[in-house]
């Protein structure tokens, strides 16, 4: 197992008027190995549910476990080293500004390693490779993230996670500031990353149609509650709970769905847009052979 939370609740704020409860009583398990889409309206809980996970901040209640790792000692003050965590998990921030610090990117990429005891020539290979597979230029190696574009940045703080070859990887809308291009490029890297390492993924993101493409399961969240947690494909055909936590359907869905409301005998299972055409193709043929018999 690579996640359990059990009965996990976090609040801001004290316990005054203020407080804030911003997860509340959320249990669930991820297995190695496992795609999972994080989804909810603006302020729902998810990047408070991500920081829980991650060991960034402490859980008021409930117990959180990294494969053997228990985080709940968290709210007694007795933190797990931070090496601990980061041979179990690692996170990437929606802003990459907000986890680079390093004079260059070298060492940026090889703080993680070193402070695990990796010996230089490994860091050296490692960086390299990993800079060869993002696409990016051996050069930057030696230039200050802060000069970097905004691609190349989001990049880099996914490289200086994936050196450390996390078995969870946490990722906060991983998308933003993307082209359709570079967000596909980002995604089968990431893809191909996962499958190499055998490593579990959890995806926060508002693009509900490239969670579509790729994640097992969806968790939805609304008010710092788990309200859903399904396959995909199942997770989606609940469409009045979804619209109730503000989150849309896929557009290949709503496609599938403006047919058959039109009286088109679709397939409603389509979550991409090839699916969605393959099954509008399949009842356009039989429409057209109704209209033959007929």
């Amino acid at each position: 197992m690579a996640l359990r939370l059990q009965n996990v609740c976090c609040h801001y704020g004290g316990e005054g008027p203020l407080a804030v409860t911003a997860v509340e009583n959320i249990s669930l398990e991820i297995s190695r190995g496992e795609l999972v889409g994080l989804v909810g309206h603006t302020g729902s809980g998810k990047s408070t549910l991500a920081q829980l996970i991650c060991g960034l901040i402490a859980a008021d209640s409930g117990d959180i476990w990294l494969e053997d790792l228990c985080l709940t000692p968290l709210k007694k003050r007795q933190r797990p080293k931070a090496i601990d965590l980061a041979r179990r998990v690692g996170m990437v921030f929606q802003y990459p500004e907000h986890q680079l610090f390093a004079e260059t990117v070298a060492q940026e990429l090889a703080y993680g390693p070193e402070n695990l005891g990796w010996a230089p020539e490994e860091i050296s290979a490692a960086a390299q490779h990993l800079l060869e597979r993002l696409g990016l230029p051996a050069a930057l190696l030696d230039v200050s993230p802060y000069q970097l574009s905004g691609g190349e940045k989001r990049k880099v703080a996914l490289a200086s996670v994936l050196i450390m070859q996390p078995p969870l990887l946490v990722l906060d809308e991983p998308f933003v500031g993307l082209d359709a291009v570079a967000r596909q490029e980002f995604l089968q890297l990431l893809l191909a990353w996962q499958v190499e390492n055998k490593s579990t993924i959890i995806c926060i993101s508002h693009d509900i149609d490239l969670l579509a493409t790729f994640c097992q399961r969806l968790l939805v969240l609304s008010h710092g509650r788990l309200h859903l947690d399904a396959p995909i494909r199942q997770a989606f055909d609940e469409v009045e709970l979804l619209e109730q936590c503000g989150v849309r359907l896929p557009t290949a869905r709503q496609a599938v769905r403006a047919f058959q409301a039109a009286g088109w005998p679709v397939a409603a299972e389509a979550l991409t847009l090839a699916e969605a055409a393959a099954a509008i193709k399949v009842a356009g043929q039989a429409k057209a052979g109704e209209r033959v018999d007929g």
